[in-house]
């Protein structure tokens, strides 16, 4: 997994690269001619769109704008975190960093507006910032962007407009360069105030996946697990006879992390929660007015548990972080290493592990699948994401250039996805992350379009991100003795976010 791509393969990426943005550069630079005798205006201004950088939005001059942006993971561990916003000239840098500074040369030169891009510490230092900027007038940036679980906290006290609900907007968060399915996740009584799509790439970073070790799968003969996977075949129940195949004791009697033991998976313990929402289950529905309601204690829901807990915790097959360090132990990499070093079938974790200098220099070959059904009836596989680092972005509320902010908005997904997906996705996660792979470009797209926003977790109600692993680490087999307690207070945080939303558009 660690080769290089070729010099001709680079070449040619670089080739439709240009031609991409020469194709695009042409049409921002060149004029409508003038109308003919006897055309309308009307006939004029559609010319004028379609002879535009972005058509569904025309011509416009915002020269000598900048759209102000407060962000956050520059310093980060994340390839991708800051260029969205923040590109800059860097020779190191990816070729995804080079497709954003096309792009924003493009849109300078078609629109006349530039990005000024802040960067903030993550979690508490960010929020702070933001609270603290608000209430005293000193707020300096148009839009932020962050993870959903910090943003959404900020929403539920009031700092963010209401996309849906946004006189003189130019949003269509409808087109397919915003993730349209992701927003009715995470929308609240038809009321949104977070979006992503193309706009970002650390959405797709952080969306949840099963790796696995092609060399176990052959020397084990358990089939064409891709295959599996197109028939709609690939389960929680296909995958824990796999492992139950494959784990084994390999030198003392024992089975941990520290020897050659063989697994049948290894991950933390959040896990659990992914699993369950991989069989289509989140912890919430939404009723006929998008109103979110509990339904952990649904039956399909209690039941998809119950198979993913009694995977989870069987010792002898699954190991998982917590057995072994704090999930913030700066050895807790010693567990997922298990993959790495040849010593597991599967490893449940996040699309950005391959980026990570383990998988990048890991001596076995490995391939990617979505999250297992629940059972081969299942219409779709559905793909939970990590709300901590999935990235959204928001308006602020004092914000007062709406047409020029939510325009800049547009125009930033529209070229992000001609121009900067396509860097990101199809070169560098489909053909550089995962070289010599003939099947992973397909699973890709199958874990992609089946991404599922769990709105309770993004909001957090109760600290609910939580009640599947406390079940482990009450070693609990049952599911509503955990949560009899939790419902009540669960419930009041939802409609006190409810009723706040609702209060804020009347």
């Amino acid at each position: 997994m660690g080769h290089q791509k070729s010099l001709v393969s680079r070449a040619l990426c670089l080739l439709a690269a240009a031609v991409l943005l020469l194709g695009l550069t042409l049409v921002s630079c060149g004029g409508p001619e003038q109308p003919s005798a006897g055309e309308t205006s009307a006939q004029t201004s559609e010319e004028s769109r379609e002879e535009a950088l972005v058509p569904s939005l025309g011509k416009a001059d915002y020269s000598g704008k900048s759209l102000r942006v407060l962000t956050t993971g520059k310093k980060g561990l994340y390839p991708f975190g800051y260029q969205a916003f923040g590109a800059e000239e860097n020779d190191e840098a990816e070729p995804v960093n080079e497709a954003c500074l096309s792009r924003n040369a493009l849109l300078e030169r078609e629109y006349g507006f530039t990005l000024t891009t802040e960067f903030s510490d993550e979690w508490k230092v960010f929020s702070d910032r933001i609270e603290n900027d608000y209430m005293a007038g000193t707020v300096t940036y148009d839009i932020v962007s962050s993870g959903l679980i910090t943003v959404a906290g900020l929403a539920a006290e009031g700092f963010f407009k209401n996309l849906y609900n946004l006189p003189g907007s130019h949003l269509d968060l409808k087109a397919k360069w915003w993730d349209v399915a992701a927003n009715e996740d995470m929308s609240i009584g038809n009321r949104l105030y977070f979006t992503t799509g193309d706009i970002l790439q650390m959405d797709d970073e952080f969306t949840r996946c099963v790796f696995y070790n092609k060399g176990i799968v052959r020397d084990y003969n358990l089939g064409d697990l891709p295959t599996m996977v197109y028939d709609g075949k690939w389960t929680l129940d296909e995958m824990y006879r796999m492992m139950k195949e494959v784990a084994h004791e390999n030198d003392d009697g024992v089975m941990d992390i520290y020897g050659n033991d063989v697994w049948g998976c290894v991950s933390n313990s959040f896990e659990l929660w992914s699993l369950v929402l991989g069989c289509d289950c989140p912890q919430v529905e939404k009723d006929q007015n998008d109103y979110p309601v509990l339904a952990m204690m649904n039956e399909r829901n209690v039941n998809a548990w119950l198979k993913a807990f009694e995977m989870i915790t069987d010792k002898e097959r699954y190991a998982y972080t917590e057995t072994y360090y704090r999930y913030d132990d700066p050895d807790a990499h010693l567990v997922r290493d298990q993959f790495t070093d040849g010593k597991a079938l599967f490893h449940v974790g996040l699309i950005n592990n391959v980026n990570a200098e383990s998988f990048r220099e890991a001596n076995i070959y490995y391939g990617i699948l979505p999250m297992p059904k629940y059972d081969d009836n299942q219409p779709n596989y559905a793909t939970p994401i990590d709300p901590y680092h999935f990235y959204v972005v928001a308006i602020m509320n004092d914000c007062q250039n709406i047409d020029f902010v939510t325009f800049a908005l547009e125009a930033l997904a529209y070229t992000s996805k001609e121009l900067v997906t396509p860097e990101y996705y199809e070169r560098t996660l489909k053909n550089k992350r995962f070289l010599d792979d003939d099947d992973s470009p397909r699973i890709l797209d199958i874990i992609f379009s089946n991404r599922l926003v769990d709105i309770s977790v993004a909001f957090n109600w109760d600290d609910c991100i939580q009640y599947y692993n406390q079940t482990i680490w009450n070693g609990s087999p049952e599911l509503a003795s955990t949560l009899e307690s939790k419902i009540p207070a669960f419930n009041a945080a939802m409609q006190k976010t409810i009723d706040y939303f609702a209060a804020l558009d009347s």
